[in-house]
C-alpha cells in the first residue's frame, strides 16, 4: 500500500529544538529508503512541510516506521497519514453513454 505522510512542525516549537535531532532523523530516513519502504521525499519551505511517500504492506507497519523517527518521537513533528489508492474514476471514460 502507498501512503502520503505529511510531517509538519508542532506549533510553538523553536527551530533550534530540531538541530540536535537532524543527523539521527536523516539516518532514520536513509534507512527507510535503503529498506525500500520510503519511495519519495519532498520539502516545502513555506509552509514548512516534508512530504514523504512510503510503500508498506499495511498501515500499522507504516505507523511503526513513522513513530520511530527521532523528530516524531521528540514531539517536534506532527504526522498526517493519507492512504493512496488507484484512481477508479477513470472507468467513467469507458462506460457506455446514456442514450
Amino acid at each position: 500500500m502507498k501512503f502520503l505522510v505529511l510531517l509538519t512542525p508542532v506549533a510553538g516549537r523553536d527551530p533550534a529544538e530540531f538541530r540536535p535531532y537532524a543527523v539521527a532523523e536523516m539516518q532514520a530516513v536513509w534507512n527507510d529508503y535503503k529498506a525500500g519502504a520510503l519511495r519519495e521525499i519532498y520539502f516545502s519551505p513555506s509552509p514548512l512541510i516534508v512530504s514523504v511517500i512510503y510503500e508498506t504492506s499495511a498501515r500499522d507497519e507504516l505507523e511503526t516506521l513513522v513513530a520511530r523517527l527521532p523528530m516524531v518521537e521528540a514531539d517536534l513533528l506532527s504526522v498526517q497519514i493519507v492512504e493512496m489508492g488507484p484512481m477508479h474514476s477513470f472507468e467513467v471514460l469507458f462506460a457506455p453513454t446514456a442514450a
